[in-house]
């Protein structure tokens, strides 16, 4: 007997693909005014050296000493991407961050460069989330804020890596309360980082659960489902908080067979609990290498069919896009 088109790890649906996170910044084009990403290109850190090889260099071990020397790499490659893997819309993260003395590194992507460069040129592709340094102070993080929603964006995002616990009353309850004046979500860094001078202990996402509670009607999007850091208490924050949500973004191949992100337990694991409030995203460009096969070790996986449409596509579009999905 054969198995129904509707499970089974044979199943390859055949469906554009909602990618809900992903990072501008690394393009050519005025790159020098925007601090820390062309450290992407010019860093001789490890983990810059990934970055190079993700964005396409020929030889990412090679050290530029320019920004000449950088790639054409521009949105133009955005676009031939989504067109060869099927991508519908991308949500770009704009970013405002400085971790401490004595790396203070410093990660500039503004809200104006998103929507001049990608928004406003393809505004059936991208959609913008704000950047909000909420280091410098209520009174600054609510002005960004405010800019975000003057943008148009969908939302704001903080770096807690950088920033410190987002359940963090002075700094962080005034934006948020900001943020739901405005009909803005709030998507909050949770799980390992690896850029320069971050701090894991800010990252669990234990400290969602106290947003949660203190702010019911603020919808919450967990980013990297706390990935090797507490990924369990991230499910556990969708499942019991009506306003909390998750994405699966990852960057590197090796990551995704490592337990508890992109393995067959974990995904089982959302699938029970969470199946309505999980989101793909990617961290493009970073995974420009693995992109495809990264979908496809989703799609070949034995889960239902209709939560890996779910999580690949309809949850995002019913999020993001509202009535216009």
């Amino acid at each position: 007997m054969s198995k129904p088109k509707t499970w089974g790890s044979d199943y390859v649906p055949e469906y554009d693909i909602f990618d809900m996170h992903s990072h501008p910044g690394f393009e050519k084009k005025g790159i020098a005014d925007r601090p820390g990403c062309s450290n992407g290109w010019l860093s001789d850190r490890s983990w810059f050296m990934d970055i190079r090889s993700a964005l396409g260099y020929p030889d990412p071990y090679k050290q530029l000493t320019s920004i000449d020397q950088i790639p054409d790499f521009s949105v133009d490659h955005w676009l031939k991407h989504m067109e060869a893997n099927k991508i519908s819309h991308m949500v770009l993260c704009g970013m405002d961050t400085q971790s401490d003395p004595p790396q203070n590194w410093r990660w500039l992507v503004s809200n104006d460069y998103i929507k001049t460069e990608f928004i406003d040129k393809y505004p059936d592709k991208f959609m913008g989330i704000g950047g909000i340094n909420y280091r410098l102070g209520p009174e600054v993080a609510i002005k960004q804020v405010e800019d975000a929603a003057k943008h148009n964006f969908l939302g704001i995002k903080i770096f807690t890596s950088h920033g410190g616990p987002p359940n963090d009353k002075v700094k962080c309850y005034p934006l948020y309360e900001r943020a739901q004046q405005l009909g803005l979500h709030v998507e909050i860094h949770t799980g390992v980082e690896t850029v320069p001078g971050f701090r894991l202990k800010y990252t669990d996402p234990i400290f969602i659960d106290d947003v949660a509670t203190d702010f019911p009607d603020l919808k919450i999007v967990q980013l990297h489902c706390g990935f090797l850091q507490n990924p369990q208490i991230a499910i556990v924050n969708a499942l019991t908080n009506p306003n909390v949500y998750t994405d699966v973004s990852i960057c590197f191949p090796t990551w995704m067979h490592l337990k508890y992100f992109s393995d067959f337990d974990h995904f089982r694991t959302i699938e029970h609990f969470i199946p309505d409030k999980i989101f793909f995203g990617t961290d493009f460009p970073l995974s420009l290498p693995i992109y495809r096969p990264l979908v496809d070790h989703i799609r070949l996986m034995p889960l239902h069919a209709d939560f890996k449409k779910k999580l690949l596509r309809d949850n995002a579009r019913k999020f993001f896009l509202g009535d216009k999905a």
